[in-house]
Order: structure tokens, then C-alpha cells, then sequence
């Protein structure tokens, strides 16, 4: 179909950093708002060349409306009604690490947008390769039915030739349609943004011939984007439509919001609904590699988001349960219990400070232009510090505020009195364990007791339960030198080839590590490049790792150790380390954990490890022994299957997690779970491959910890001493619910502190969800008296749900793969 009109799209990509500081940037993003408004009076009317503004993201609008007058409001709200301006629905451009209770938080800010009498109904993107396959259901749920891409394919492959548009089906059923528009960078490229009129004349016009060529695009409109990274508004690209339509009468341009381009392109897909694709599964972001560069920053912003979930159910329970007297004393400190309890409203208010600091760190800008041209420039360190500071704003705030949480609910309707001086009475104590989830938990709890030393202890509590638990003891350590057995497995571990060579389940003789494998299980490896290469990202650019050039080749060095492995068993826990060390990774200790009453076995990695500049990867190798495998990975909202359940062309040689994998295939499978570190390899490694098929040599699964394969933005080096943590189990089958459950638990884990001074039993929860089976539960103070219960349904047939609380019992249908709310009066 011929090109019949030009639509100019008026925007800003938004970046919380990249050409200046995050501190400075977030703040004058809300200050565009009030110049576009100063610029539509400047440029009224109704005419192709009249003013239209689209706001890439919905968070400066939220910062603005909050502090604008009444007649700002007004002066917005009545530019949304003529169509003068557009708000979309996401809140930042986001990347795959935020969970769905993140996303669900961001949507449900709209409401104040909306409400501000502001129609939020298409969602846009810019930069970011991917986005998680579960948010094609919370955006249908937010009332949003479109999508666009501006995708920047620097160090990537865009799922179809851009600009495509095509139908987005998410694991419900549901849909929204999809814009893949250009790079936005090519409003500035082009001349555009500046008001150069006879290159964007040039340029605009090679893109529509281009368009009018190709036989896959049935689309009557060329959209153009009239942006670039940071730009401050101004109307200078309306000139361009000016000389456009003087000079081009037979191809009208015009100004428009993407509101109003999506308009006309969905209602073309309705009408030519057949000849649309339609495709279903993740949009796996090539970028994702990304979160590899701040391996610390992004442990930290993960356990940030585990104690914001732990603080919101607990805070919730402790206003389901009966009263009780909470432990206060006068120290300024986490180890001791609140000094105060705040009120409903001061939770509230914490509670939106850190989903807006973790928001702010799951966006997708890392650094800053400069981080590889002037790594050690103060500007680099400035933005690093300044995105950092977004995820520990977030774990200081969260951690305090699910130990208050904890002491609030483990204390609720005990009527003990507890005081600081309680220590000599109570000995040693107890380890304390809030379940915050709908089914019953027997895991492993690592609690720091009286600040001096860690244990491990098995925790076994029912539904929104509370278990009090003897402190282990320490055991005794001894160096072994064979086969270790524990619990229902028996351990081989070589430290000179650095992990377990045999991992056997006794129950069934099935041995879990592939030992043909080129690294044993639990094996830190250091990936580098060949001596001597001359690929081009090492000889021209690093931008040239990309798929245009496949590799370097890289070689791995496995962190090995020659003392033997030491054992330590207390209380029913068996923990076997080993130690090691690589070239430039000086010190490796590895631990596996294993209780004798489960099947999941936990293994740790601490390593420390100085910065590099040259081309680097560290993982740790999980190479299961399971043949024809395949790999269900956890997304937020969703699970999919590698390859089976992809948008074309998107990632396949690494993947952004939430937590967990599900290794399925012949003779049994596996469920695997990281809690800090998201990305993975699976089936093999892959780094420099980018393929365009999944390539498995076996069950296995890599977890990068880290990298620097980058040219901007994110980290060029990074040093790093911390401990990664893992768990998995054995299974006879492996599912996608079964996923979704393993992922949630290793985010929402076993709440567990030490206090001298232990609650009393409780007798019972104050809420039940069944089916439990079917069902994960999010439970958090709604305000106005009330909790919150969200059920998320992990299958894919409705559930009929039930929820007892306190007010009358009331059924709730949950739809396959779907969302249901219900509203709890609060004691």
C-alpha cells in the first residue's frame, strides 16, 4: 500500500541519567511538562503544523500533576481532550528486572493521571530490546491495548524489520497491538528536532520510498519520531512540516501524538486483522546483558524488593491479627526492635518511596554516555553513584520497614511485654519465622544471631504462619576426603576441578550433574577473550559486539583449590565448603547446604574479585545431568519456554530472570532459583554466539554473575566482593506453575529473625486462601482500614478462590493466568 500521509511525533526519550546526572534529569523531566504547556499557547490550532506532544513515560506527568496548580491541571486536562497532547502508560522505559508486583504498583499510579481527567491508553518504549511477556496481561488489566517500540537495535535484533506492526498475545489470551516504530534517535539523526529542513526533507523522504518498497508493510502511515535522548521541547520540528507540505503536497505531513498514530494503525490491523502476525511468548531483550555490569547494584536492588514485599504482607497480617505488644526499645539499630510503630499513613507513604526507588533503578539507563570513553572521569562516578543510590535508598527503607513489619505481626495477639533487659532470661533465644505466602513452606532459613555468627535451621510454617525455632548449635567441622552423605544425597566434591562432581539422589540413584560436562556443578568460571584476538569490539569499538559480528572467541578458567572440602553438621543441616581461585579472581568459597528432611539443596558463592577493564564474564555453572531439555524461565507475570515461546529473533544466548528456571526433559528435571543475580546461559555457554536458535548440549544453566561487554551506558569495569545465592531441587516433571511458585518463594522467602525473647504460639493465621495450590497470594494494606489480597492464578483454567478473613467469606473467580482482588476489613 502507498505512503498516504507523514506522521511527525513530537517526544522526549526519556533517560533518568545518560547526558546528565539522575539527580538533575528526574527533576527536570516534570519541568518539560510545564514548557510543553507554555509551548502549546505559543502554537495553537487545529492545522497539520499546529503543536502535538506525547509523553514517552508517565512519571513526570505524575511529578507534575502532584505539585501543579488547579490551573495547570486544567490547561493539561483540556490539552489531553483536543488531542493536543498524549500521556502513555509506562511509567519509565523499563527493563526485564522489575517483578510483577513492581509493574503492578506503576499501573496502578495511572489512576492519578486519569483521574486528572488525562486518558492514558497506549504505552511507549524507547532504547530497551525487550519487555517481559506478562506484562501483555497487566497492561490489558491498566486499561492499555497498544504498544510502542521505538527499539534501538545497537546491540540487538529487533524481533521484525522496523517499522512493523503486529498483535501481541499474552499467556491469558489476551492481546495488544504493537507498533515496532524506528529508533527514536533518528528525530535527531535527521535533523529533525533541530529544524534542519533540508536534511529531515532528504532523510524522511529516503525512509517513505523505503517504505513504499517493501512488500510486508500494509500500513497507509510512515510514523516519524521527532525526539532524541534528554531533549528539551521546543517547536522547531514543526518547520520541517511546513517546508514538508509547501514541497510536498501529494504526502501530507503532519504533527500528532502517538495516541493518534496508534489510532489509525490499530483500526488498519482490525480491518486487516488475518494478514497481521499474531505471536505469543517473551520479548527477550538483547540489552538485558546489561544488568551484568552492576552485579552488586543489582543484588542489593533485588533483596531491596524481597524486603518490600516482606514489609508489605507483614504489615498487612499484623492489621488482620489480633493486637499484641511489640518489642520497643531505644537503639537506633536492626538488630534490636522498632523504636517506634508508625501509623497506617506513614507506612503508606514509605510504601511509595521505595516502589518509586526501585522504579528508578529497574529503568534502563545504567550510566552515562561517557562510562566507556571516560571510565574514571567524576561525571562516570557521579552517575554511578547517583543510580546506585536509587537501590539502596530502596534496601534501607525496605529492610526497616519489614522489621517492623516482622515484630508487628510475630507479636500480634501475644499480650507479652517484652523489653530490652529481656536478654539474661532468655539465654540464647530463638529464631523466629513468618511465612508471608497462602501454602505452607519447610525451607532453609541463614539468620544473623546476636550480630557475632549466621546458622542455617529448618523452618517449617504453615499458611501466613508463625514458627519458633530453637538456635542450632555449631556443630563440628571436619576435612573430608570422599563422598559426603546427607540428607536423601550423596556429594562428591573436587576442589581441584573446582565443584561437585557427583551429586546422586539416594531415594532414586539419579545422579544429578552431568559429569561429561566441561565444569563441574557450583564452578565459579572466568570468562575471557583469546589472547591475540583481532575481533573488532578489541580492534576498532566495543560497539561491535553485536550480531553483524559474531564472537570473540572466548576462552574459561574454572576457579579450582587445593585443600580438601571441610563439613559442618548442626541441627539436621549439613553445609559442605570448598575453596578456590582463578586468574584475577584471588579467593572463591563455595558452599552447599543440605537438610535432612527436604529435597532442595542451597548452594552459596562468595568470591572477591578486583576490576578489569578488558572484555570479562563470571559465572557459576550448574550443569545438570537431563536429557533433551527443555528451559522454562520465569518473567515477570508469565513463565515461557526458551526458543518454543519467543517473539522472533529476540535473545536466546542469555536471558533476564526474575528468579527461577525449570529444567524439564527426559528422566526427570530440575527447578533452579537465584536470588541475586538474574542473568543466565542455558544449555551451554553462549556469550558472542548470537544466535538465532537455542543450541542446548545439555540441562544446563549459567549463571552470569557479571560482565562488561558494553560501548555506553553501562559499567566498564566492576570489582565485587559478595556472596550469590542459589537453591534447587530434583523433580520427576517440571511445569510452569511449578516455576511460578519456586520463582515467588525465593522472592517472598521465609521472613526469619533472632530474638531473645520469643512470642508465644499462634493458634491460627488470620487468613486462608485455597486453592492454595493454584493461587499465589499478595497480601498489603489498602488504607481506610482494609488489606488487599491478590491472587495471580498460575494456571491456565479459571480458578474459583475463596479467601477467609475477617468479614463475611465471599468467592472470587480468578481467570486463567489472570488477576482478582478482594478487599479485607482490618481489625
Amino acid at each position: 500500500m502507498p505512503i498516504r500521509e507523514i506522521l511527525l511525533i513530537g517526544h522526549t526519550h526519556h533517560d533518568v541519567g545518560y547526558t546528565n546526572s539522575p539527580r538533575l534529569i528526574d527533576r527536570m523531566h516534570a519541568d518539560i511538562v510545564g514548557r510543553v504547556l507554555d509551548l502549546a499557547e505559543e502554537h495553537p490550532g487545529q492545522g497539520p503544523a499546529a503543536f502535538r506532544w506525547t509523553f514517552e513515560v508517565a512519571r513526570p506527568v505524575l511529578t507534575f500533576l502532584r505539585r501543579a496548580t488547579a490551573g495547570q491541571r486544567e490547561q493539561l486536562s483540556e490539552l489531553a481532550r483536543t488531542g493536543a497532547i498524549s500521556v502513555t502508560g509506562g511509567y519509565l522505559n523499563m527493563t526485564q528486572l522489575p517483578s510483577t508486583f513492581e509493574f503492578d504498583a506503576a499501573y496502578d499510579l495511572l489512576g492519578e493521571i486519569r483521574q486528572a481527567g488525562i486518558p492514558v491508553r497506549t504505552e511507549q518504549h524507547g532504547d530497551v530490546n525487550g519487555l517481559a511477556w506478562g506484562l501483555v496481561d497487566r497492561m490489558r488489566d491498566a486499561g492499555i491495548g497498544r504498544l510502542v517500540m521505538a527499539l534501538n537495535p545497537d546491540h540487538g535484533r529487533a524481533p521484525f524489520t522496523q517499522p512493523s506492526g503486529f498483535w501481541w498475545e499474552g499467556p491469558s489470551g489476551r492481546r495488544v497491538f504493537v507498533w515496532l516504530s524506528t529508533h527514536y534517535g533518528f528525530g535527531e539523526e535527521w535533523g529533525i528536532v533541530d529544524g534542519d529542513v533540508a536534511l529531515a526533507e532528504r532523510r524522511i523522504q529516503d525512509f517513505v520510498e523505503r517504505l513504499d518498497a517493501r512488500e510486508d508493510y500494509p500500513w497507509s502511515a510512515a510514523v516519524v519520531h521527532a525526539g532524541n535522548d534528554n531533549r528539551w521541547p521546543t517547536a522547531r520540528f514543526l518547520d520541517v512540516v511546513r517546508t514538508w507540505n509547501a514541497r510536498h503536497p501529494d504526502l501530507p505531513m503532519r504533527a500528532a501524538t502517538i495516541d493518534e498514530a496508534l489510532d489509525g494503525l490499530e483500526a488498519e490491523a482490525e480491518a486487516a486483522d488475518r494478514d497481521i502476525p499474531t505471536v505469543r511468548g517473551e520479548w527477550a531483550d538483547w540489552w538485558s546483558h546489561g544488568h551484568g555490569s552492576t552485579a552488586r547494584e543489582v543484588a542489593v536492588y533485588r533483596e531491596a524488593r524481597t524486603f518490600a514485599r516482606a514489609a508489605e504482607s507483614t504489615f498487612a497480617l499484623a492489621a488482620l491479627a489480633e493486637p499484641g505488644d511489640v518489642p520497643l526499645f531505644d537503639v537506633l539499630g536492626y538488630r534490636r526492635g522498632p523504636v517506634r510503630l508508625r501509623s497506617s499513613a506513614e507506612v503508606a507513604e514509605a510504601m511509595q518511596h521505595i516502589f518509586e526507588q526501585l522504579l528508578l533503578y529497574g529503568e534502563h539507563t545504567w550510566g552515562s554516555w561517557e562510562t566507556y570513553s571516560k571510565p574514571h572521569s567524576t561525571f562516570s562516578h557521579s552517575h554511578h553513584n547517583a543510580k546506585s543510590g536509587f537501590a539502596y535508598d530502596a534496601f534501607d527503607q525496605a529492610r526497616d520497614l519489614a522489621i517492623e513489619g516482622w515484630f508487628g505481626y510475630a507479636y500480634a495477639g501475644s499480650g507479652a511485654e517484652v523489653a530490652e533487659g529481656a536478654a539474661d532470661a532468655a539465654g540464647e533465644g530463638a529464631l523466629v519465622v513468618v511465612n508471608p505466602t497462602e501454602a505452607p513452606r519447610s525451607e532453609l532459613v541463614d539468620v544473623e544471631v546476636a550480630g557475632v555468627r549466621r546458622v542455617r535451621a529448618l523452618a517449617e510454617v504453615g499458611p501466613f504462619g508463625v514458627a519458633v525455632i530453637p538456635v542450632p548449635g555449631p556443630g563440628e567441622e571436619e576435612a573430608v576426603t570422599g563422598p559426603v552423605e546427607a540428607g536423601r544425597y550423596r556429594v562428591a566434591v573436587d576442589p581441584g576441578r573446582g565443584g561437585i562432581v557427583s551429586l546422586v539422589d539416594v531415594a532414586t540413584g539419579r545422579e544429578l550433574v552431568d559429569t561429561a560436562a566441561a565444569m563441574p556443578l557450583g564452578a565459579l568460571v572466568d570468562e575471557r577473550v583469546v589472547a591475540g584476538s583481532q575481533h573488532p569490539m578489541l580492534t576498532q569499538s566495543p560497539k561491535h559486539f553485536h550480531p553483524d559480528h559474531p564472537g570473540p572467541e572466548f576462552s574459561r578458567d574454572v576457579a579450582t583449590g587445593t585443600a580438601p572440602p571441610r563439613v559442618r553438621r548442626a541441627a539436621g543441616v549439613t553445609q559442605i565448603t570448598w575453596e578456590g581461585s582463578a586468574p584475577g579472581i584471588p579467593r572463591v568459597v563455595t558452599t552447599l547446604a543440605i537438610a535432612d528432611d527436604i529435597p532442595d539443596l542451597e548452594l552459596d558463592v562468595w568470591l572477591s574479585k578486583p576490576e578489569r577493564f578488558e572484555p570479562e564474564s563470571v559465572f557459576v555453572a550448574f550443569p545438570f545431568q537431563v536429557a533433551n531439555p527443555e528451559f522454562l524461565l520465569e518473567t515477570a507475570g508469565a513463565v515461557f519456554a526458551a526458543e518454543r515461546e519467543q517473539l522472533p529473533d529476540t535473545s536466546k544466548d542469555w536471558y533476564s530472570i526474575q528468579h527461577a528456571v525449570g529444567v524439564g526433559g527426559d528422566g526427570g528435571g530440575v527447578l533452579w532459583g537465584t536470588r541475586d543475580a538474574p542473568l543466565v546461559q542455558v544449555g551451554d555457554f553462549h556469550t558472542g554466539r548470537w544466535a538465532r536458535r537455542l543450541e542446548a548440549v545439555g540441562g544446563h544453566v549459567n549463571s552470569w554473575l557479571m560482565n562488561n561487554l558494553h560501548f555506553t551506558n553501562f559499567q566498564a569495569r566492576q570489582e565485587i566482593t559478595r556472596v550469590f545465592r542459589y537453591r534447587f531441587r530434583p523433580v520427576d516433571a517440571v511445569s510452569a506453575a511449578d516455576v511460578r511458585r519456586y520463582g515467588r518463594d525465593l522472592l517472598e522467602p521465609l521472613h526469619a529473625r533472632h530474638t531473645l525473647a520469643p512470642p508465644p504460639a499462634r493458634p491460627a493465621p488470620p487468613v486462608t486462601v485455597e486453592p492454595a495450590e493454584r493461587l499465589l497470594a499478595e497480601l498489603r494494606p489498602a488504607g481506610e482500614g482494609q488489606v488487599r489480597v491478590r491472587l495471580r492464578n498460575i494456571t491456565g483454567n479459571p480458578v474459583t478462590a475463596v479467601v477467609r478473613g475477617r468479614g463475611p467469606e465471599a468467592p472470587v473467580e480468578v481467570p486463567a493466568s489472570g488477576v482478582a482482588d478482594i478487599l479485607l476489613p482490618a481489625r
